[in-house]
């Protein structure tokens, strides 16, 4: 039986063990898999002060990493293996909070490249706060794996 959010399904655990257990980067930013479906993935990190600028708002590079990996996360879950071609991130409103989340939505998958929007948001008191937008293009690499649910 697989959870509401998918955690339990095979392709959440492989992301897990690929995207996170396996990168150091991905550890030290704390980075957790929130939820997990083929074609729609959504990660969040706790807002440290070590991820913030001299303004005390998060970084605009820790907004970047978020919609980066999200978007190849959410194309990996249909595709397999990929790398980030290219993304076109739009900063909406300052990013102020005790936790980011992002949720990235495949919009067409094709054999050379995977096109993801993703969606930042800033979580304070229960309030989400949505604080980027991104366009991706991923493309796949290597051997196709079963990273579907």
């Amino acid at each position: 039986m697989t959870t509401r959010n998918g955690l339990d399904s095979p392709g959440a655990r492989l992301l897990q063990e690929r995207g996170i257990d396996a990168s150091a980067y991905t550890r030290s930013m704390g980075t957790r898999l929130r939820s997990f479906a083929a074609g729609v993935v959504e990660i969040e990190l706790d807002l440290r002060p070590d991820l913030t600028q001299h303004h005390g708002q998060a970084h605009g590079a820790v907004l970047g990493y978020l919609a980066d990996t999200v978007s190849a996360w959410a194309a990996a879950s249909v595709a397999g293996d990929v790398v980030t071609s290219e993304y076109k991130l739009n900063f909406l409103t300052a990013a102020r909070g005790e936790l980011l989340w992002a949720r990235g939505e495949v919009l067409k998958a094709g054999r050379r490249q995977v096109i993801v929007r993703a969606d930042v948001y800033a979580s304070q008191g229960g309030q989400d706060t949505h604080v980027a937008t991104a366009l991706a293009t991923i493309a796949p690499v290597g051997e196709r794996t079963d990273a579907t649910v």
